[in-house]
Parts: structure tokens; sequence; C-alpha cells
């Protein structure tokens, strides 16, 4: 017969302190010390050092949603850059050089986007051909073959948000 031998011992008190022990964890948070050297510059870190000034930043504020405050400004800043028009003084080009623009720049978009398109096609056959050489060095051939056709994806969606 087996014997079931456990090494912690299963008593009231271990499981009491165990059970504190989890409890009290979700109230330490991390100590953060600010250092001014003599230069001026101020480094902030977790480590105390001599001279050194341990900052109390207390718990991270919470909004009525359960969002963290800096959430809740990062959302409320695009809801308001969105929502702002563009000021009366601000320059202003006629639709025909808009239309211009955007024509030149999509013009050099496609070219770019054939010279990426050639690019993929020779990195894949490199690849293809590699594959049947056991001296080629493979992932430098595979990652040709993704930033090429990364690349044509960056680009299909520059050109998607062209006028």
């Amino acid at each position: 017969m087996l014997k079931h031998s456990c090494p912690i011992p299963r008593t009231p008190a271990v499981l009491l302190l165990a059970c504190l022990t989890l409890a009290w964890s979700g109230w330490v948070c991390a100590e953060i010390y600010k250092f001014v050297d003599e230069n001026g510059h101020v480094t902030y870190t977790n480590m105390p050092r001599p001279g050194a000034k341990k900052l109390d930043l207390g718990p991270a504020p919470r909004t009525p949603t359960g969002k963290s405050a800096t959430a809740e400004m990062r959302s409320k800043k695009r809801r308001s850059a969105a929502s702002n028009r563009t000021p009366d003084t601000f320059p202003r080009v006629d639709p025909g050089t808009q239309r211009k623009r955007d024509d030149m720049r999509r013009q050099l978009l496609l070219e770019e986007l054939g010279s990426e398109q050639h690019n993929l096609n020779a990195a894949q056959s490199a690849y293809a051909s590699g594959r049947r050489q056991p001296s080629a060095e493979l992932n430098h051939l595979m990652d040709a073959v993704r930033l090429h056709e990364k690349n044509i994806e960056m680009l299909n969606k520059e050109l998607a948000h062209i006028r």
C-alpha cells in the first residue's frame, strides 16, 4: 500500500496563513524612488539608494466604469480630436492643388508597389531555389519574403487612404 505524503502540513493555522498571504498580496505595490544627481539628472527606480526619496504614489485612480484614469484620458483625447475643427487661420490648399498632390502621391506609391512586387517575386524564387540547396540560409530568405509582403501590405493600406 502506498502512502501519500504531502510536503505542506495541512493544519488550520497553515491554511489561515496561506489565505492571509494571498489576501495581503493584493495590497502590496512596488516602491518607487526618485534620485537627483549632482548634474540635476532625475532617475526613477525601484531600488533604494542613498539620497533617493521614496515616492508615495497611492493607488491608481479608477473611473466609475472601471477603466484607469489614463485609459479614460486617452479615450477623451481621441473623441475631442475627432470633433475638433481646423481653425480658420490654418492655411488651406485649394481642391485642385490637393488633387494634384494626391495624384502624385498615388503615382509614387504605385511605382513603389510595382517595385516591391518585383522584389517579392525575386525573393520567393530565391527562397524556392534555396530550399533545394541544403547550405542556403532559409531563415534569411524567408525573412526577405516576409519583408516584401509586409511592404506590399503597407503600400496597399496607404493607397486605400488617398482620396
